[in-house]
């Protein structure tokens, strides 16, 4: 497989970058980023599995880049852009942190939608996968009713709901082909995303809280870029279903 990954160097993509390079199944990573990678990605025997495209303007794909990714065979997107919920503060202001949680993710996968995906189609390309998956990492508690009154976290939480109600209708609306959409949108609602720590540590951390670890997290945004969740009505992980399949069963957190 072949994927697209928005925000590369931040805590989360750094995570999926580094786990992508290792994955079997993974043939190439094209990253989008305004700022170069490390210099380790483009070393060693897995050197040849990224590319890196500098992008100054997430609102905008032109067609040579489309194009680029197309004739690439690009097949999925995982959108670590922004990380995820409760984190207002690290932007400027309200504005642009809308801009860059909700224009961002859904500019993108428009041109996605309209370029990459109805390429994928398996009378053109029957040996790529089918449907282009966009896998998007949400927050807990995002809420897609901008009309609703929230006790806490309000901004942050109508941003994600925003974005992913968005995503959606982008799916909604792409090609059909042989009964079922070419676009797909996944979102993986995880709670505070924490560093890899002491296994004691972080699983009584993930136990107690709506949390997940950042390994955790990046396993299962390639699991589902992957392989989707194996039924095309259910697009939201969960927190406690991010953690992984056993977590699911030990983590009855209502999330």
């Amino acid at each position: 497989m072949r994927i697209v990954l928005a925000g590369a160097t931040g805590f989360i993509g750094k995570e999926v970058l580094d786990q992508c390079v290792a994955h079997n199944y993974i043939d190439h990573i094209f990253c989008l980023t305004r700022s170069p990678l490390d210099q380790k990605y483009f070393k060693g025997k897995r050197g040849h599995k990224v590319t890196e495209i500098i992008h100054n303007n997430y609102e905008e794909y032109p067609d040579s880049l489309l194009r680029r990714l197309r004739d690439e065979g690009v097949d999925g997107c995982i959108w670590a852009l922004g990380g995820t919920g409760g984190r207002i503060d690290q932007f400027k202001n309200l504005e642009e942190a809308q801009k860059v949680g909700i224009n961002y993710p859904i500019q993108a996968a428009e041109g996605f939608a309209r370029q990459l995906a109805t390429a994928l189609s398996p009378q053109m390309m029957p040996k790529k996968k089918f449907p282009f998956r966009f896998v998007f990492v949400s927050g807990w508690g995002a809420e897609q009713d901008q009309f609703r009154s929230l006790w806490f976290w309000n901004d942050s939480r109508k941003i994600k709901g925003a974005a992913e109600k968005g995503l959606f209708e982008v799916a909604d609306n792409s090609d059909e082909v042989q009964g079922h959409r070419c676009f797909e949108v996944i979102a993986l609602r995880a709670g505070q995303v924490i560093q890899r720590g002491d296994a004691i540590g972080t699983i009584l951390w993930e136990a107690t809280v709506p949390s997940v670890a950042v390994d955790r997290l990046a396993t299962c945004a390639i699991k589902m870029v992957l392989m989707g969740t194996g039924d095309e009505k259910k697009r939201v992980l969960e927190n406690r279903e991010c953690l992984g399949e056993d977590w699911a069963q030990v983590n009855t957190l209502s999330m």
